[in-house]
Formats: C-alpha cells, structure tokens, sequence
C-alpha cells in the first residue's frame, strides 16, 4: 500500500505525446520534495510498527533490546532479571497498633543503613548488559522506561 514507485507514477499519468525527457525530468524535480517526504513516511512507520509491537512484557523487552543494541550477534547477550524490592521505612504512633521498624538497641534486629549492601534494592526489575557490548545508555533507559509497566523501577547494570 506504501511502496510507490514515483518515477512510473509520473511516466503513467503523463499523456504519450507529453513525455519528452525535458519535461519528465522537470516532473521528477517538482515532485522530489514528495519523494523525501514518502521516504520519511515510511521510516517512521516501520520503527512505529515495532515500537507498537513491543509490550512491557520480559520477554518483548528483551528481544526488544537485543533487536536495537546487539542486533549483530548470533545469540541474545542482554537479559532482565527480577530484583527484591525493598520495603519502606515506616515509623508509627503506639496508639496505631502496628509494629514499627526500628528498635532498641538491646534487641537483636540488623542495624539498619541508608545503604546496605545485603538488602535488596528499592528496583523491580534489572536490566543486564554484557560489559562487551558498547551501548548509549540514555537511548536504552528511554526505551525500557517507555515499554516497561507503569509503576515498575528498573536499573541497569553490566556483567
């Protein structure tokens, strides 16, 4: 439906008797402005079209990514992972009835830090990249963040 062929466009709705190389080749000059125009077009369909077709999805994302970034290789190198997501900190009153999060310092409950390398990260999902691979990693955050789930945090890391 898209694939046009100006050049038999303009030699077909030209009469027989009007078709002189001058004035064909003065056709094709003012109907050139179209012809970039239409390639445009049809860019920007097929990169529409997969956009599209990627959902937030492990699986459509990640063939997502290998598609754009590691599109050479023979096998898919980048992967996502789940990660732990880590619970807030909360305080409450005594007369709320609810368990608080800190404690004395006589009970035995883990310290807790701002950050700690043995809890798990505040990331639903991580984003792994093979440390080989050389990728703009401002174009692939946009990406995951525009396909991924709403309300879903991610990361990315190199291994």
């Amino acid at each position: 439906m898209f694939n046009i062929d100006f050049t038999k466009l303009v030699n077909n709705l030209l009469p027989w008797f009007l078709r002189g190389p001058r004035l064909r080749a003065w056709l094709m000059s003012l109907i050139a402005p179209v012809i970039s125009l239409h390639a445009a077009f049809v860019t920007y369909r097929s990169s529409t079209i997969f956009s599209v077709g990627t959902t937030g999805m492990v699986l459509s994302l990640e063939s997502m990514l290998n598609d754009v970034f590691n599109a050479d290789a023979l096998y898919p190198r980048i992967y996502i992972s789940d990660s732990g997501r880590k619970d807030k900190l909360y305080l409450f009153n005594a007369a709320e009835g609810r368990t608080t999060r800190l404690h004395n310092q006589g009970e035995s409950f883990p310290h807790i830090y701002l950050t700690n390398v043995s809890e798990p990260s505040g990331f639903d999902f991580t984003v792994w990249v093979p440390a080989a691979l050389s990728f703009d990693y401002s174009r692939m955050y946009s990406l995951v963040a525009k396909h991924k789930a709403a309300g879903f945090q991610f990361q990315i890391k190199t291994f």
